[in-house]
């Protein structure tokens, strides 16, 4: 009884073939397979288990840090109990809630690593549970173990092993077990068919084992459930069942993130199978047009099927798709505008918690932890387009055109918007709605930002990822790409690695000008980011050394042997390298360690007057007193005196923009506490005084812990940069029953005129945010 194939197509016993199959071309598939560039599939997967890994570490994060008020205890207990020199008692305060930080972050990694593990042990699990529940039994004498071993071409390592399942009645055979153990599992029906058929089904599962695309496709499978299972499920019925302010907004994002990581895994899927289509035709055992012929015996598929691949749900291409593969290998190692929004959707969502638990390491230097953060998104990215791009230029494909490489790099940028606004601490205002600025709280939601603004931030990712396309297609043609050689492999690699370095500055910068954005900071503190010298001369630096191998090329050269070209395309390379290398390091830690604020605290947009602070102009504001210290969070209170770090803390984004206060004039209330008569009373921003007048600072006010620290809060860069309004705010902390605050004020009172000191500037903020959120 003859039968169509399972694995390979839609399996039936009746119906009407398809066209014939065209022919192969196994030269073409043979150097493809096995060129040392990366497989489509390999960068692909190792995104999609990134981004479940940022899930695992968002939700780990909500429910052992956030859920748990930040840890109360821990951070209370930084508080001094004992009168010591004021420099050691900032040094112990910040030191010991910075402890406390990194504790958090240590405690949030451990997301994804369960994570990681339970993916492990449920793919260790799994692969014995399907025996067991199919019983299948292994089988060494049968006609179609006979089958398996005489197309097992010889060659080192263990040959596969043939199962059987029991249970199963189909046409159907998965490659299965470990590289140690390789596993063939067939359906108990693959013995009626042809010998030729069944060389087939064994050849395209034998190709899956070569190729070491097994455990990595189960690994991100099973990453895939665990997130839906482990993660979305229970953090979604928490949220149905108390929403609060962030519930709709968590909800909705992710939802639209599990339908794009499902959407990509079932693409990965599919490119998967192309992959063994072409190992299997490159078998240089294989009679010609042998995966053809079986693939064009395959059925048209139903109405069913053709609807389950209209909506992108199947995990094998049409039988159509995988002949014309076949026909034309290359066609696989394009890279679409669709691929780049998926992968630029998945490094946005990676970053910000990336980026988060990097800051965590080094509190005082925020720039920096942004560029390392951008450093790692962007080998992300790179693995990923510039390896496609890479291979695209290598066959010659059409997808390596400007025409065609500009619009996919600007869908890339595109992505990395969508994915930053798609992220769960873009959901809301994390500051106002949760009361806190430390720890791994946020805010980086675009949609409350004028829409100027925002359409600029994209519009700014889009041009960058046209640009970053067009460069990465030239650096292919430059050092001349190849699918063969024994450098191949290794100047691809070298070159993925120049792309992230080119991408850290930028990518870090962008995200930090957008946090800024979002909390709607001064203007003049946004574009503090990119507005210094060092970072002018630091990215001037990186594009120029980015560009060396492509002036290079350019130039007119005497004719050399080919080993001398390699060399010299290896010399451009590094070269390209230490210039990158350099403007990357100088733009984001050029300033140094002692860095001063006051170039960038006291700018020309930033207002001395009092009644006037950094803010953004025509903002409203109510006078309800807030839950929190309404700051940014954790970087936003501890870089004092880090250039553009130290901007954060001094200008407490939200509490400088919002200035949510209670009237100095109106008898001292709680935080949290109602306006009374429950009046909507606002005031423009411009109008609102920032220090209670003089003249109205009884000795109830001055020791007021709660209307001092909301002062400092809403005074903005002034209160800082101002020797007069510095002076004046160290003497109403000095005037506090607090011992961090005194130690604050005794450290300003040094030196009312030089910089700012870093660490009272940061145990203030610090101070004060512990005090809005615990009550003491």
């Amino acid at each position: 009884m003859s039968a169509t194939p399972g694995p390979l197509g839609p399996s039936s016993s009746t119906g009407t073939a398809v066209a014939p199959a065209p022919v192969e071309r196994p030269d073409t598939a043979r150097a493809l397979v096995s060129s040392p560039l990366p497989l489509p599939t390999t960068t692909r997967l190792v995104l999609l288990v990134l981004v479940a890994g940022a899930g695992a570490s968002f939700a780990t994060w909500w429910w052992l840090v956030l859920g748990r008020a930040n840890w109360p205890k821990a951070q209370l207990a930084c508080l001094p109990t004992a009168d010591a020199a004021p420099q050691q008692v900032l040094d112990r305060f910040t030191g010991c809630v910075d402890d406390v930080r990194l504790a958090q972050s240590a405690v949030v990694v451990c997301g994804p690593l369960v994570l990681l593990a339970l993916a492990v042990l449920c793919l260790a699990a799994g692969r014995r549970l399907s025996l067991w529940r199919h019983r299948a039994t292994p089988d060494h004498s049968s006609p179609l173990a006979l089958r398996l071993a005489a197309v097992t071409r010889e060659g080192p390592g263990p040959r596969p092993e043939l199962w059987v399942r029991g249970r199963r009645v189909g046409l159907r055979a998965r490659a299965a077990g470990t590289a140690r153990r390789p596993r063939i599992v067939a359906d108990s029906h693959v013995f009626s068919l042809p010998d030729h058929r069944v060389d087939a089904i064994f050849r395209h599962e034998l190709a899956h084992l070569r190729l070491r695309d097994v455990g990595r496709v189960r690994l991100a499978v099973t990453a895939w459930w665990l997130l839906l299972l482990g993660v979305t499920l229970p953090m979604g019925v928490a949220l149905v069942r108390d929403p609060g302010l962030l519930g709709v907004g968590l909800l909705v994002r992710m939802g639209i993130v599990l339908v794009v990581v499902f959407l990509t895994l079932r693409a990965v899927l599919r490119v998967r199978e192309h992959d063994a289509d072409l190992a299997a035709s490159a078998d240089p055992r294989a009679p010609r047009g042998a995966t053809a012929a079986h693939l064009g015996s395959a059925l048209p598929p139903g109405r069913t099927e053709r609807l389950v691949r209209s909506l992108g749900l199947a995990t094998h291409p049409a039988p159509a798709a995988r002949l014309a593969v076949l026909a034309d290998p290359a066609r696989t190692w394009g890279l679409s505008s669709a691929e780049c929004l998926t992968t630029g959707i998945g490094a946005g969502l990676v970053f910000t918690d990336l980026t988060l638990l990097v800051a965590a390491l080094m509190p005082s230097h925020t720039q920096l932890a942004y560029a390392v953060g951008g450093l790692l998104t962007g080998w992300i990215v790179a693995g990923v387009v510039t390896v496609a791009w890479w291979r695209a230029v290598a066959v010659g494909h059409r997808d390596a055109s400007a025409r065609r490489a500009a619009p996919a790099g600007a869908a890339l940028g595109l992505g990395v918007f969508l994915g930053s606004q798609l992220a769960g601490r873009a959901a809301g205002d994390w500051i106002r709605d949760t009361g806190t600025v430390d720890g791994l709280a946020t805010a980086l939601s675009l949609t409350h930002v004028p829409r100027g603004q925002a359409l600029a931030l994209g519009a700014a990712l889009m041009a960058g990822g046209a640009l970053f396309a067009l460069w990465t297609t030239s650096l292919a043609r430059a050092l001349g790409a190849t699918v063969e050689g024994p450098r191949s492999g290794p100047v691809c690699a070298a070159a993925a690695g120049l792309a992230g370095l080119l991408l850290a500055v930028p990518l870090g910068s962008w995200f930090l000008f957008a946090r800024l954005t979002a909390a709607r900071a001064a203007p003049g503190i946004r574009w503090a980011v990119l507005d210094t010298p060092w970072w002018v001369a630091g990215v001037a630096t990186s594009i120029g050394g980015a560009l060396v191998p492509l002036v290079a090329a350019r130039r007119p050269r005497l004719p050399k042997p080919h080993g001398a070209e390699r060399t010299r395309q290896l010399a451009l390379l590094a070269t390209a390298t230490v210039l990158v290398t350099a403007g990357a390091g100088w733009a984001a830690y050029g300033h140094g360690p002692a860095g001063s604020p006051t170039a960038h605290l006291s700018g020309p947009t930033v207002s001395a007057d009092p009644n006037h602070p950094p803010t953004e102009p025509d903002t409203a504001v109510p006078k309800d007193p807030p839950t929190g210290t309404d700051g940014t969070d954790e970087m936003d209170g501890t870089e004092g005196t880090e250039g553009t770090d130290g901007m954060d803390g001094a200008d407490g984004a939200n509490g400088m923009d919002r200035a949510d206060t209670a009237d100095p004039t109106d008898p001292p209330s709680t935080p949290g506490a109602a306006v009374p008569g429950g009046a909507d009373r606002t005031v423009p921003l411009d109008q609102l005084p920032v220090l209670p007048p003089v003249e109205q600072r009884t000795g109830a006010l001055r020791a007021n812990t709660a209307l001092v620290c909301r002062a400092l809060t809403l005074g903005g860069a002034t209160v800082w940069t101002d020797p007069v309004r510095r002076a004046d705010l160290a003497g109403l902390l000095g005037g506090l029953d607090d011992r961090v605050l005194r130690a604050a004020s005794a450290v300003l009172l040094r030196d009312p005129t030089g910089p700012v000191d870093a660490h009272a500037l940061t145990a203030s903020v610090l101070r004060c945010d512990l005090y809005f959120r615990y009550g003491r």
